[in-house]
């Protein structure tokens, strides 16, 4: 093996350590996402790609109804504080999804702005999303 092979070789094992990241989906917060009637729309890639195949079958069917799925959210705040939450997720006839139900008050009461960053993943073994407000520094 000559230098040229020897050096290719050893970049390649190079390991690189990165603090683990649950939250598949990462969404900033628009205008629209923040107003007390407000729909938190979630982008289709990180529901199609993670959360949606995790997802028994009745509930994805669902979703896709007029008034589409009940769904837990738990969402974990800063410190050890937690509260739990009922909304519905829905799929639209166009394929966009929100979140609806009460989405939005809880926004205002949390003081949500544009721009935050909130995190989601599904918590299959209690069949409910974990949200968390993403502190940015």
């Amino acid at each position: 093996m000559d230098q040229g092979e020897d050096m290719d070789q050893r970049e390649e094992t190079k390991l690189s350590l990165s603090q683990y990241d649950p939250w598949v989906i990462k969404k900033k917060l628009t205008d629209s996402d923040t107003s007390v009637n407000a729909k938190l729309y979630l982008p289709r890639q990180g529901l199609e790609g993670s959360i949606i195949p995790l997802m028994r079958q009745p509930m994805v069917l669902q979703m896709g109804m007029a008034n589409g799925v009940e769904v837990k959210v738990h969402v974990i705040e800063e410190g050890n504080e937690a509260d739990d939450y009922t909304w519905r997720l829905v799929k639209s006839n166009d394929g966009v999804y929100y979140l609806k139900g009460g989405w939005g008050v809880f926004a205002k009461d949390k003081a949500y702005q544009t721009g935050d960053v909130i995190g989601l993943m599904w918590d299959q073994s209690y069949e409910r999303f974990l949200l968390h407000k993403i502190v940015q520094y």
